[in-house]
């Protein structure tokens, strides 16, 4: 269950970033509204109003003096307020009608030294069907590479929609980018503020760093930055430092948990890529026609694009690596806290156990010293028949207070009975079978974890059983075919705190200073290859584990 939900977790965690990649990358897609326009029909005209009429597809004839171009079309229907017709201008004398009603007249001369063709934009009113004509003179020398003049229909003149996707191509990445270098940063200070500050992750912010100022200078940086400072952040050279830096950083990853991490990233990424192709492909998706596009560029031999994404994959992955990372070793920091605070209060236990024995041999000793004195002043006076009965009642009572032993192992033996002695003042029927050797093959701390946990807990336990029922614990404890066997049954009111996957906790009232009895159980249980066997009735609450014990210590055991 603990596993399933993990991977639930994770599974969320992607399905809300692909979600958000998904939503961003809207930004940097927008389809031209534009409708281009083919001529039905073209001709040469002639100032006696004759035509000669050629294919609008085939190159144009050549004009005689005083002849210019006809090209006309039927406009589409249904036309809205606010289109535009767009063409290109340079070079011509044109004369645009519109059902024989002149629309627009001008003549532009192109410098041979610009750059951009000169466009006109005409506002058209609502309407469709009407016949559009254009009378097309040169005004240059030569025809212009763009003839006859090429119509486009659009509601956005100017683009704007193009323009801000080609922007968001480059600042949606840069964005994502930025929070990584951010997200680097806040882990080696937050480990600087630890004392333990990793010099490593310096590495991958400025690969990510690097890689963000390089595809953004590329992109936009001719509008916002000077001359010299565009060469430089845009120079091909400042692709490589970012992979550079990337290298050296995993050329420092000796943990095998990153390695590890890496891969399953790696195979994760890849399998959801395939899959998410194989849908693309399916459905003639976008993600298929992307990929052919990559693929064509590689092909060429322009690589920076696939290094782009592949680099900034990469860094995404170490970024949560190393997220993960923290948060383990801040969970480990806090479960070791919770472990001393638990072995604390176990030695404070263990101490005010030995103030009791102290206490009680002390009275013990004065009650003796007047016993003494009473036999004393009986044997004084002859009174031998009272001396036998003082004696014969000293005995007995000796007898009741003498502790049991157990077992022959000192860490066994001193935990039964201090939890013989705290059952006995609470009234607990406290029956106990440890037929162990001297020495076992565990260290005495996880003993001492998993016994003085679990008699705490059967304490804690038969101490709530409902008045009128005989409280009990029973305990079980033997080393056979290889394993040491505990068993624990204590009887109890019924009343469990149990949560959605199973899991008990704590029904004291400070859950954050208590519940560690079991995990504590079942960390020294599993530490040995066992599970946690817990049973409970209405009345009686059961653990049970079996030890393994290591391969090594096995022949030294002895019963």
């Amino acid at each position: 269950m603990k596993n399933t939900r993990k991977w639930v977790c994770v599974l969320a965690f992607l399905i809300l970033f692909a979600g958000v990649q998904r939503f961003l990358h809207l930004f940097t897609q927008a389809e031209s509204s534009a409708l281009y326009l083919e001529w039905e029909r073209a001709a040469v005209a002639s100032a006696d109003g004759s035509l000669r009429e050629f294919d609008p597809l085939s190159p144009p004839p050549a004009l005689e003096e005083g002849e210019w171009y006809r090209f006309s079309l039927q406009m589409p229907e249904e036309r809205e307020t606010g289109m535009w017709l767009i063409f290109e201008a340079a070079d011509l004398e044109l004369s645009v009608t519109l059902d024989g009603q002149e629309l627009w007249y001008s003549a532009a001369v192109q410098d041979p030294d610009s750059v951009n063709l000169s466009q006109a934009q005409l506002s058209l009113p609502a309407g469709g069907g009407e016949e559009l004509t254009m009378d097309v003179r040169l005004a240059g020398e030569g025809t212009p590479d763009l003839f006859p003049p090429l119509l486009r229909l659009t509601d956005d003149p100017s683009d704007q929609a193009g323009a801000i996707a080609y922007a968001n191509q480059y600042t949606v990445p840069a964005n994502t980018a930025s929070r990584i270098l951010l997200v680097f940063w806040a882990l080696f200070l937050i480990g600087a503020a630890r004392g333990a500050p990793d010099w490593r992750l310096l590495l991958p912010a400025l690969a990510v760093g690097l890689r963000m100022v390089h595809h953004s200078a590329v992109g936009y940086g001719v509008y916002f930055f000077s001359p010299q400072v565009q060469a430089v952040l845009a120079n091909p050279w400042m692709e490589l430092l970012p992979g550079l830096s990337m290298v050296l950083y995993l050329a420092l990853q000796r943990q095998r948990s990153f390695w590890r991490l890496l891969g399953l990233a790696a195979a994760w990424s890849a399998g959801g890529l395939a899959v998410v192709f194989l849908l693309s492909a399916l459905r003639t998706g976008d993600l298929l026609h992307y990929a052919t596009q990559v693929l064509g560029i590689v092909r060429t031999g322009y690589h920076s694009l696939l290094l782009y994404w592949g680099l900034l994959w990469l860094v995404i992955v170490c970024a949560l690596i190393a997220v993960w990372e923290l948060i383990q070793s801040i969970a480990q920091v806090y479960g070791e806290a919770r472990a001393l605070s638990l072995r604390n209060n176990l030695l404070m236990a263990n101490y005010q156990a030995l103030e009791r024995k102290v206490r009680e041999s002390a009275a013990l000793r004065h009650e003796s010293a007047h016993r003494l004195a009473a036999l004393d002043a009986k044997l004084q006076a002859g009174d031998l028949a009272g001396l036998e009965e003082s004696l014969t009642a000293w005995r007995k009572a000796n007898s009741a207070a003498a502790q049991t032993l157990f077992t022959r192992n000192i860490t066994v033996n001193a935990i039964l009975q201090d939890a013989a002695s705290r059952a006995q003042r609470a009234g607990i029927l406290f029956q106990a079978s440890a037929p162990v050797p001297e020495e076992l093959p565990f260290p005495d701390e996880d003993l001492c974890a998993l016994l003085m946990n679990l008699l705490d807990n059967a304490l804690e336990g038969a101490e709530r059983t409902p008045a009128g029922q005989r409280r009990s614990i029973h305990f079980k404890m033997r080393l056979s075919n290889g394993f040491l066997s505990v068993l624990c049954e204590n009887t109890f009111d019924g009343r469990l705190s149990v949560g959605a996957d199973g899991s008990l906790y704590t029904t004291k009232e400070d859950a954050e200073s208590h519940g560690f009895g079991l995990p504590q159980i079942r960390n020294v249980a599993k530490k040995y290859g066992s599970m946690l066997d817990i049973r409970y009735t209405a009345s009686l609450f059961t653990v049970q584990a079996a030890l393994q014990i290591p391969k090594a210590a096995r022949r030294k055991t002895v019963m």
